[in-house]
């Protein structure tokens, strides 16, 4: 079928929109790399939505951010517009739909497991006639006519959750039984690379992974965001708030030991193994497998539990199954007398159970400190992508996926994926990308040369001070930028990046920055303020890269690259860690260029850029950076 446009191609799109379409209506995979700017939301769903509407297949659209969610609603809304009557959905979880945490203390405080046992309590007592929660009971009296109310416009999470519990209804529960007719579904990527929650959206939709078209925008970020998906760790403090609600309950092992005795043991053999395999002034050691032999001298986690608890492995497995347990009964005991089903016990015994029972061949374990913790680390993202193959057709998409064929290797896809690069089709002119050879962030210049690092400052306060309109800094790290924060005489309005930020303070702040005119906005490269947000018009004239953002040293990174090693040829350097730093270097840069008309100016304060010059050919060295931007904005 024709699918009537919202508007006219313009560039190179119409180009992209086909090569699109012909991968998917073929039912392949295609990655596409495509300039920041250059409408990949638009173009892979007009390439897509013909094929969906012509063979009765679903998209299922995933997005990172919640920014990236509202651009591809907006995106369907023009579409809609043009007389394309689409079903869209625009998936979000409990924590960000349920009306009833705003009044429940316990509910707002849970975590989304937490709610999700909260919620089917109170959905259980609205059915039997209790009190259970206002906003279900009403979903309950006319879900049918709902559904089709609802869906009869295009909404954002957020516009549909405000308008929806003004009506007195669940926005997550309307959400879930949206989701059976939409032919759009936009989710986080947590909602379809998460298996349990993918079978259980799958089966909301009534449908089957082979009728359904896989969209991944940002798909750079796929890899890592995997592999920290499947990884997970205990802390000690943990551990200690395990103990205060063991004490609380008095709770035993069925020999009559001291559920707190295990905990305290748990808590040494920790604190044990972080003084044998963590080496001085770092952070993180290397934990061997537990398969080491009994009689060696190497600490595993397991030899150390065994040796101070004088047990057997068989004994550290039955008492490890036996708090998990107990864990199960205070939940419930929790939930029954309305209150919030959190268990330390638990979460403690739930994770010695998963990692006494396994041992997987993609994936390191860590003992850490600040915090002190045991840790399993997944190195291959297959273990959440590797189902790709199994849907009707997959488009990756990025304005920096390069190498292509290394982002289909790591994810998994099938060797016959097509692999598309464009170039940018905005004028050349609009665009200058230079890089200072005085000056490097390099950890071992920086530490061996104490004057590299004032130079650095000198640079970035002269470039700050030459330019009247708004300028982004982007560092390696949090601990960078807090550094150069401290040293920079900046006499504008500074708007800034904090670990941890949370999503409604970021987005005024980043609001507030493009309100305002001659301001500096500090953030991290691969951070949200780097990544997915748009900067139009003069609200970003110019970025600087303060440095090239290359992984942190360390074990797990030098694990990551010697499986790549194993599983690439030899190529673990490139896989691990030189093309992530590449990435996010270019998506930070490519913040100043979203259209035709912006003009923008990108400096990488850093020697080591030179080396680039294949993934930014447009990259030159400059020795008099001040020059070069007023001859930029002045011409």
């Amino acid at each position: 079928m024709k699918l009537k446009l919202p508007y006219s191609p313009r560039g190179n799109q119409s180009e992209i929109i086909e090569r699109i379409n012909s991968a998917i209506r073929n039912q392949g995979h295609i990655v596409l790399e495509s300039p920041t700017g250059s409408g990949k939301t638009f173009c892979s769903l007009a390439a897509v939505l013909p094929v969906a509407i012509e063979n009765n297949l679903r998209i299922v659209y995933c997005v990172r951010t919640n920014s990236q969610q509202k651009q591809v609603v907006h995106e369907l809304q023009q579409f809609r517009k043009a007389g394309h009557s689409i079903s869209v959905v625009a998936f979000q979880g409990r924590g960000s739909l349920c009306p009833e945490q705003k009044y429940d203390k316990e509910l707002k405080k849970s975590n989304w497991v937490e709610k999700s046992k909260i919620c089917k309590s109170l959905k259980m007592q609205s059915k039997m006639g209790e009190a259970g929660c206002r906003f279900y009971r009403k979903l309950l009296q006319g879900s049918n006519s709902l559904v089709e109310q609802w869906s009869s416009d295009i909404l954002t999470a957020e516009e549909f959750a405000e308008q929806v519990e003004d009506a007195g209804l669940c926005p997550y529960e309307l959400n879930k039984l949206m989701l059976k007719e939409a032919k759009v579904v936009i989710v986080p990527y947590v909602y379809f690379f998460e298996e349990f929650i993918r079978k259980f959206m799958l089966g909301r939709m009534d449908t089957s992974l082979d009728k359904v078209i896989v969209i991944v925008d940002e798909a750079h970020n796929l890899p890592d965001w995997a592999r920290s998906a499947a990884s997970e760790s205990l802390t000690i403090e943990t551990i200690n708030r395990a103990v205060v609600e063991s004490n609380k309950y008095g709770l035993q092992l069925a020999d009559g030991r001291h559920t707190t005795s295990f905990l305290n043991l748990v808590e040494a053999s920790i604190e044990s193994l972080s003084d044998y395999h963590i080496p001085d002034n770092d952070e993180e050691g290397l934990l061997p497998s537990h398969l080491v032999a009994p009689d060696s001298e190497v600490p595993t986690f397991e030899t150390e539990m065994m040796s101070l608890g004088k047990m057997t492995l068989h004994n550290l497995k039955r008492d490890s199954s036996e708090i998990a347990k107990m864990g199960q009964l205070i939940r419930q005991n929790l939930l029954d007398h309305g209150k919030r089903p959190r268990s330390y016990v638990g979460s403690v015994g739930d994770f010695l159970c998963r990692w006494l029972d396994s041992m997987e061949s993609h994936s390191i374990r860590l003992v850490g400190k600040d915090p002190q913790r045991l840790e399993t680390v997944c190195l291959d993202p297959r273990v959440m992508t590797g189902f790709l193959d199994s849907t009707a057709g997959v488009v990756s998409m990025s304005g920096t996926i390069s190498p292509l064929e290394m982002f289909r290797d790591l994810v998994g896809l099938r060797p016959d994926t097509i692999l598309e690069k464009q170039v940018s089709s905005f004028p050349r002119d609009n665009k200058k990308m230079l890089y200072l050879k005085d000056v490097t962030t390099s950890y071992t210049e920086l530490n061996s040369n104490p004057r590299i690092w004032d130079k650095l400052i000198e640079r970035l306060d002269s470039i700050t001070t030459s330019f009247n309109g708004n300028i982004a800094l982007f560092f390696p790290s949090y601990k960078l930028l807090e550094s150069a924060l401290e040293k920079l005489n900046l006499s504008k309005p500074v708007y800034r990046e904090y670990h941890g930020m949370e999503q409604e303070e970021l987005m005024r702040t980043v609001e507030s920055f493009k309100s305002d005119s001659g301001a500096v906005l500090a953030g991290v490269m691969g951070g949200r303020l780097a990544e997915g947000i748009d900067y139009p018009d003069t609200s970003l004239e110019m970025a600087v890269i303060v440095g090239i953002p290359y992984p942190a040293p360390g074990v797990r990174q030098e694990a990551l690259q010697h499986y790549y090693d194993v599983l690439f040829d030899g190529r673990g350097w490139e896989f691990a860690v030189e093309s992530p730093a590449i990435r996010k270097l270019l998506q930070a840069a490519g913040r100043v260029i979203r259209s035709e008309t912006d003009k923008g100016f990108i400096i990488i304060t850093d020697s080591r850029a030179g080396r680039f010059l294949e993934y930014a050919p447009e990259l030159e060295a400059t020795d008099d950076i001040i020059s070069e931007i007023h001859r930029f904005f002045e011409a």
